[in-house]
């Protein structure tokens, strides 16, 4: 079985330090530098592949002070980075590189960090989880209602451009199947897309943000989003579709996962 897994990369800042308060992309390089630790050309392969990424990356979480339009790293506080992983074999790199690289210094933007330890246990945090495909898709429930809280800025692509700024289900569930399709042992009927244009959104509470990166920016939506479900889908379409709403937990929604957009909770 191929198992998922949702970690979070607990850190301990060496110094303060002032960074930009977008830190998505310097997450990005960060969990390269890590992987690079292990193995060289996994760390290469996964930054030259312009196919879809075996792995999603939040932004640092944890305490700031404030520094004007940036944000200020506290000395000797914690913070930490969630990183998901969809193959195995790159979290088990992963796994092997922080070993390697505990006792050393790492660098996001300006801030110095050392690794505290890897959480993966949902008892350490509900941003953290594993389980594999084979058993995320059985336990899938049925359920007609679907609420999603992202947490990081959202946004889809249409016509090459970031621009969508609304969860449409087509959206959403499509950004799940891709996924899904490309990274799951356990492929689902693609067909399963002809239902997208009946789930409708139920309710909403949403805002805008704007993330600045080198040399340019990226608007996306963050909050709450319940998808009502018709009632009469099958047992399998209900099933599958809960499967995917599951499945974003650990692959993200909408462009940009790998450097701190989309991150995503489904809550009840």
């Amino acid at each position: 079985m191929t198992t998922l897994y949702a970690v979070l990369l607990e850190l301990k800042a060496d110094g303060d330090a002032i960074i930009s308060p977008t830190q998505g992309h310097h997450a990005y390089a960060l969990f390269l530098t890590i992987m690079q630790q292990s193995n060289p050309k996994m760390a290469e392969r996964l930054h030259g592949t312009a196919s879809t990424k075996p792995f999603t990356i939040s932004p640092l979480q944890g305490k700031f002070r404030s520094a004007g339009k940036e944000v200020g790293i506290i000395d000797a506080s914690n913070y930490s980075v969630r990183i998901t992983f969809l193959q195995e074999d790159v979290f088990a790199y992963f796994m092997d590189a922080t070993f390697k690289a505990a006792r050393q210094p790492l660098r996001l933007e300006s801030a110095i960090f050392h690794i505290e330890e890897v959480a993966f246990n949902k008892q350490d945090s509900p941003l953290c989880h594993h389980q594999s495909y084979e058993d995320l898709f059985a336990e899938a429930q049925c359920a007609k209602k679907i609420r999603f809280r992202f947490l990081s800025p959202t946004a889809f692509r249409s016509g090459g451009k970031r621009n969508m700024l609304f969860p449409e289900a087509g959206l959403v569930f499509g950004s799940y199947l891709n996924r899904w399709q490309h990274f799951s042992p356990i492929k689902v009927d693609k067909l399963i897309a002809r239902s997208w244009e009946r789930i409708r959104v139920a309710q909403y509470a949403l805002g805008t943000h704007i993330l600045h990166f080198n040399s340019y920016r990226e608007v996306g939506f963050e909050g709450d989003c319940t998808f009502e479900l018709p009632a009469d889908f099958d047992e399998d379409s209900l099933k599958t579709i809960n499967a995917l709403a599951d499945f974003g937990f650990y692959c993200g929604t909408g462009a940009k996962t790998t450097m701190g957009m989309g991150q995503t909770r489904r809550v009840t």
